[in-house]
């Protein structure tokens, strides 16, 4: 596994993560954890843009569980209550589903947002490049269906998903464009690498 289109992305050249002692304490610890979550702390986990830009990553010895549950956390929202996590008895497996848990007050709501960690985690990639790289909309911005179906036919849709979360596109490696879309209204965000890539999406979006 070599989370390929993540360093494209991200334009990460080498592995950028921690020692495998690092890796190994953190398993002993919890008794062991997945082969999907060991290979991207190793090749990906210290690269700060991907782990913090929006969403925290924990680092392994951040790994900790959830309370009501035996649930192992590994990233956290910054601004909400909001977490996910996965579910202890899944640890043996390679590639275990992942659960988001929001809280409300008393109440606690707990969900299941991937099928796979691995597909999680090339999603969350997509959404912390649009906080991440260079040339980007600095947040959402508000945009008629009409230019939601333009981007649509000019972009093509990012190889993984997730139907909670919002939908992306791009052409090229180190681009993205994010989707928003609610029944009344939509919101775009866009990133990329280059000043002119970022100029030539924004006159095909406008």
């Amino acid at each position: 596994m070599d989370f390929d289109e993540i360093k494209k992305l991200y334009h990460i050249s080498e592995n950028v993560g921690y020692t495998q002692r690092t890796i190994s304490k953190a398993a002993a610890k919890f008794g062991k954890l997945p082969e999907v979550l060991t290979e991207y702390y190793s090749q990906l986990g210290k690269h700060f843009g991907l782990n913090h830009a929006h969403y925290d990553f924990y680092a392994p010895g951040q790994l900790a569980f959830l309370v009501y549950g035996e649930y192992l956390c590994f990233c956290r929202s910054k601004g909400e209550e909001l977490f996910w996590y996965i579910d202890m008895e899944k640890l043996e497996s390679e590639n275990p589903p992942v659960f988001r848990r929001y809280v409300n007050g008393s109440v606690v709501h707990d969900e299941l947002d991937s099928n796979t960690l691995e597909e999680f985690l090339y999603v969350i990639a997509y959404w912390q490049a649009l906080f991440w790289l260079p040339y980007n909309s600095r947040g959402s911005v508000m945009c008629t269906f009409q230019q939601i179906e333009r981007i649509q036919r000019k972009f093509q849709s990012k190889q993984h998903k997730l139907s909670k979360w919002p939908q992306f596109y791009g052409n090229k490696n180190d681009e993205v464009i994010c989707i928003c879309k609610e029944k009344c209204s939509a919101q775009i965000l866009y990133a990329c690498a280059s000043k002119e890539r970022f100029e030539e999406i924004s006159t095909i979006l406008y």
